[in-house]
């Protein structure tokens, strides 16, 4: 059968030329009627585009009713529009703007030539905001824009979180995870799942020198957009033109160009620097016919450290100072060299290095009036550095941070390289018709590379009751062998015809993914003592036994908290790779009706099949095994194709036919993709290619010497199965706006935007019991009832089993409200104001922040880990201001300035309180909600091992702990909740200013020497105690405030106890929050110089 599925769906790919796109609209339109003096429609009506730029041209006549239509127009300023028919003057319209997903509407009036007007030019109005295209929340940026957007990064992300309904990368409080991004059509986003960018190392993968227009749609009712639940993030790439173009560039930021005194505390600034240079040319080829456009970027930049280890351990932990002492590292280099002969770096690491070389060139032809065909090639050859991942560490990370430095040896080096090839060929059939055609393939390769060769990775407590993280050395746990290649087909084709008021599209989005992925967590092994001293005992008693002739049966046992060594389960010991192979073929049918001059409906169905065309190994161990809710597993299996239906109906209602009044909305169902690592984690954890073992029978090696086990039962292994019924993930969206222009161009917009779920995706572990399950789950006793389980696990031969399911409880719902004018013209020309306040909330089941399967499960907090809980999502924010302004003025022929300014205020994290321990026994620790007592008698005290505090003076504090947060104080005899905790709002202010120097010359030509300014958190250059950030004085992401000092047991009546944790000081807590001494509470400045010859 899957063999037929295979076939059938091979055969309908190669009926569209090639194999499979996840494009968005690139280009643009124009529409309107013709019609003479009387208002009557002229039929066979010339319309006649030409870009003046480039001198591409497009044709089309006008139908019966005196309509007209012209799509797959490019992009750009300078256009002249013109209408023309025998026996009455031409009208032209001069310099129109086209923007990225645009359709001007316009309407001709031609007089009869006996009049004798001769040729009528007018100016057409065009506005991104009331324009007939126009259905739900989107945001524009033209490239005239961005160049007066303070850009401290230089990053897309820098113009997207400018979007009313965005969070950093989240869209109205969905995960970036379920976004899309598009350049020229071709799949920028990391479709993988491993990061919010392209490539899993997060570097900017095309330069903003290359862009010409950002579109940010979160509502997009127009069926051919696709394959994203949160934004989609439409860009489309500059290109040459007639005129010949080039510009060279040099940004750099350093320590001189950042602060480093806050308030009345100055803080180290690490030697880094920050340098992106590059150029760009473009110009024509055959003119008028076929042009180029070409950019180089590099990036050299070396991020700087702060954190410092302190001298000893008499320095208070403050400032840049952190817990970890340098008499303590240095006593662990000594021991690692002296029992080990292994040298785990240096603790010094003041900056970590990032490379990227970025390429985008592109050929435009006009082959004809009617046909276009654009060519465009993205290179990026890059890496950063990466400190150990946070991903099962000991509280509040691996660092480096306030609690923790690590060794150099633990960092790892992400590469991330790519090359993409795309290819649009636009065609206006006749007067009807058109087609858009886009294919294309893309070429990923990102892998990991280490320092600190092949050594278990050790991660060191402090030695308190809250186990914090003091310092990590040996080979980063997720690292050793873990690469991704990526092989991705593309394609999608519009057909468009224009019949009478009614615009039908039919087409195709489609594309085939292979994906090879190494990833083995814990393969040079992985350990976690309490303690340096527990360390020692461990070493030494390990050095002992060696010295003594390392006889098995005397072999000494273990301090250590965790220990984890994963396996190949090849029979020659090799490394295995999963392999995933995913088609998706989207088809799409829409008709959009003008019911009347002043409103248009569009209605439209897509559907999306996602096929999987991986064989998968059987397991017949797990095969013969029953799991929570009578489940049984077949790892070899993936789930079926299941066809995503997506109807959609928007509209467009200019009120008053004069563009002063517009009400625009829809409603449908948008189905995205699910980030394919977590369905390549069935292909790579199932029980096949890999097993691990959990010891405590042995004290800490180096080098593990356990021997390769064998068999798919020993030792044990942890499984990854997506449900049979599993489907992409769906969402439904409904919005609804209204557009209000008045005065002499300003526009107020009310803006509303709901999301509901239909297939989310969360994961739960079912080989744990059930819950109602007597013999093996009770409840704790007290007044938290939540389940506790006797025994966690219902099948001994393997560890967790986690399935990927749905679930359709997430929501959000957001408002708008937003006042902008853009002035052309008076004292104040060259002047564009954006205001606007946005509020609501978002829920969801789950947060899926992490790219392993059993991660995305355990760090979910929850009271039932297996239930569909909801809470907070981590984008959702409850309110957000967003002020922007920029200015241009020529002072002359020969000079320019343009200042650019925006404002927020915004919350910029979200987190959770919960237990410092495994509360509930279900084998995870650290991911339990924290009940928050109202009383002392609703929590049990008990002091720490060597805590000299009674249980009054820890309830005391404890509850002026409680008293002190006001969500705290309000959840008080309640459960926290996910994402509940906020952290408090910022307010920021980031500027950019830029001076222009121009030459011009007699023939037309200018040289310009622009030197421009960014300056992220402007508040602190101008006030030291302004723009400063706060951070939480535990985790960023969980607060594990609450210490469990002794686990439940029927001893106790499954009630656990519990002290309160000790802030990086060892002291009692007493504020939520801290001053945060990170780069993002001080002024940046990056400093940029650039020529441009035009």
């Amino acid at each position: 059968m899957k063999q037929l599925i295979k076939r059938i769906a091979l055969t309908a790919i190669g009926l569209f030329v090639a194999i499979a796109s996840f494009a968005q609209v690139t280009t643009a339109s124009i529409s309107g009627f013709v019609k003479d003096a009387k208002g009557e429609p002229i039929a066979g009506a010339v319309i006649k585009a030409t870009h003046n730029p480039t001198g591409t041209v497009y044709y089309v006549s006008t139908q019966n009713n005196g309509q007209y239509n012209i799509s797959g127009m490019r992009i750009g300023s300078q256009y002249q529009i013109e209408a023309s028919c025998m026996g009455y003057a031409t009208v032209k319209i001069a310099d129109v703007t086209l923007s990225l997903g645009d359709e001007l509407k316009y309407d001709f009036n031609l007089q009869e030539e006996a009049v004798n007007l001769g040729e009528i030019v007018v100016t057409a109005e065009i506005n991104p905001t009331i324009n007939r295209n126009r259905t739900g929340a989107q945001e524009i940026f033209t490239r005239d824009r961005m160049s007066q957007i303070p850009t401290i990064n230089r990053s897309l992300t820098d113009f997207t979180k400018l979007t009313p309904m965005a969070s950093g990368s989240n869209f109205a409080g969905v995960s970036y995870r379920y976004n899309n991004m598009t350049v020229d059509g071709a799949s920028f986003n990391n479709s993988f799942g491993l990061s919010s960018s392209l490539g899993a190392s997060g570097i900017e993968p095309i330069s903003l020198e290359a862009i010409e227009q950002i579109q940010v749609m979160i509502a997009p009712f127009d069926v051919r957009n696709g394959a994203f639940t949160g934004g989609g993030i439409n860009s489309v790439t500059r290109s040459g033109n007639n005129q010949w173009n080039a510009s060279a560039y040099y940004y750099t930021k350093s320590p001189s160009t950042r602060g480093y005194i806050q308030k009345d505390q100055i803080i180290a600034v690490s030697d880094f620097s920050n340098r992106q240079y590059g150029f760009t040319a473009s110009g024509p080829i055959l003119k008028n016919k076929l042009f180029f456009f070409v950019n180089a970027e590099f990036d050299r930049q070396e991020v700087p450290i702060s954190w410092r280890p302190r001298p000893n351990k008499s320095t208070p932990v403050s400032g840049y100072y952190s817990a970890a002492d340098v008499g303590t590292l240095e006593e662990i280099v000594q021991i690692l060299q002296d029992v080990y002969n292994y040298n785990p770096g240096t603790y010094n690491v003041t900056s970590t290095p990032t490379e990227a070389d970025k390429v985008t060139a592109r050929l435009d032809w006009n082959i004809n009036p009617k046909n276009k065909l654009s060519f465009k090639y993205f290179y990026l050859k890059s890496f950063n550095t990466n400190s150990p991942s946070t991903s099962g560490a000991l509280p509040n990370g691996r660092g480096p941070n306030s609690f923790a430095i690590p060794f150099s040896s633990a960092y790892y080096r992400l590469n991330n390289n790519f090359d993409i090839f795309i290819a649009d060929l636009n065609t206006i059939v006749n007067a009807r018709m058109s087609n858009s055609l886009t294919v294309g393939y893309s070429r990923l390769r990102d892998f990991r590379e280490m320092d600190g060769g092949f050594f278990p990775e050790v991660n060191i407590g402090d030695g308190t009751a809250s186990k914090n993280s003091l310092t990590t050395f040996g080979t980063e746990a997720n690292s050793y062998n873990n690469k991704l290649d990526s092989d991705i087909y593309q394609i999608q084709d519009n057909f468009i015809i224009n019949l009478n008021k009614h615009q039908l599209t039919f087409g195709t989005q489609s594309d085939y993914r292979m994906f090879v992925n190494g990833f083995a967590n814990s393969y040079a092994g992985q350990w976690q003592f309490a303690s340096l001293e527990d360390f020692k005992t461990d070493v030494l008693a390990y050095k002992a036994w060696k010295d003594a002739g390392s006889n098995p049966a005397s072999r000494p046992g273990t301090t250590a908290i965790y220990y984890k060594q994963t396996y190949s389960m090849m029979d020659d010991g090799s490394f295995p790779f999963a392999e995933v192979n995913v088609m998706s073929l989207g088809f799409y049918a829409q008709d959009k009706w003008s019911v009347k001059d002043n409103f248009n409906m569009t209605l439209g169905l897509r559907v999306d099949v996602p096929i999987f065309m991986t064989d998968l190994p059987r397991n017949e161990m797990l095969e013969g095994l029953t799991f929570q809710g009578g489940r049984k597993i077949d790892v070899s299996k993936y789930p079926s194709a299941k066809p995503l239906f997506s109807p959609r109906l928007g509209f467009n209602w200019d009120v008053f036919s004069n563009k002063t009044l517009q009400v625009r909305g829809g409603t449908g169902i948008f189905s995205g993709t699910p980030p394919y690592v977590w369905l390549s984690n069935q292909a790579g954890n199932n029980g096949i290619l890999f097993a691990s073992t959990l010891a405590r029978d042995h004290a800490f090696d180096g080098v593990t010497e356990l021997p390769k086990p064998t068999g798919a039962t020993l030792p044990k292994a942890s499984i990854a199965i997506t449900d049979p019924d599993f489907k992409y993930p769906q969402l439904w969206k409904t919005n609804l706006a209204v557009d209000y222009k008045f005065g002499k161009g300003w526009i107020a917009t009310a803006e509303v935007l709901y999301n509901k779920d239909i297939n989310s995706i969360y994961h739960m572990d079912i080989n744990h019991p059930d819950i109602n399950d007597a013999t093996k789950v009770t409840k704790l006793g007290g007044v938290d009832q939540r389940p506790y389980f006797i025994d966690n696990t219902l099948n001994d031969a393997t560890y967790d089993v986690i399935l990927m399911t749905n679930t359709s409880k997430g929501y959000s719902i957001y408002t708008t409200l937003q006042l902008q004018r853009n002035f052309t013209s008076g004292p104040f020309n060259g002047l564009y104001l954006n205001a606007s306040y946005t509020f609501g909330k978002a829920k969801s089941v789950t947060d899926g922040s992490s790219s392993v399967a059993s991660s995305a499960y355990k760090y979910r907090p929850a009271i039932n880990p297996d239930a569909e809980e909801l809470g907070f999502s981590a984008g959702s924010f409850p309110q957000r201001i967003l002020v922007q302004g920029s200015y241009r003025r020529e002072w002359g022929p020969n000079f320019a300035t343009s200042i650019g300014l925006v404002y927020q205020m915004y919350m910029p994290f979200r987190y959770s309180y919960t237990y410092n321990g495994d509360v509930n026994n279900d084998s995870y620790s650290y991911n339990d909600l924290m009940f928050i007592p109202a009383t002392k008698d609703q929590i049990r005290i008990k002091p720490a091992t060597g805590d000299t505090r009674t249980a009054d003076q820890i309830w005391a504090e404890m509850d002026a702990f409680f008293n002190q947060d006001p969500y705290l104080k309000h959840r008080r005899g309640k459960y926290s909740e996910r994402n509940g905790g906020m952290a408090p709002y910022v307010h920021s202010l980031d500027f950019n200013i830029a001076h222009d120097l121009i030459v011009k010359q007699a023939n037309g030509k200018s040289h310009t020497l622009r030197f421009s300014f960014d300056f992220y958190n402007f508040l602190n250059l101008l006030n030291k105690d302004w723009g400063i950030q706060e951070t939480t004085v535990l985790g960023n992401q969980q607060y594990q405030y609450l210490v469990m000092t002794e686990k439940p047991s029927a001893a106790n009546n499954y009630t656990p106890a519990f002290s309160t944790a000790l802030d990086k000081n060892k002291q009692v807590i007493t504020d939520t929050f801290m001053d945060s001494v990170s780069s993002s509470s001080r002024w940046t400045m990056m400093f940029g110089i650039k020529y441009i010859f035009n």
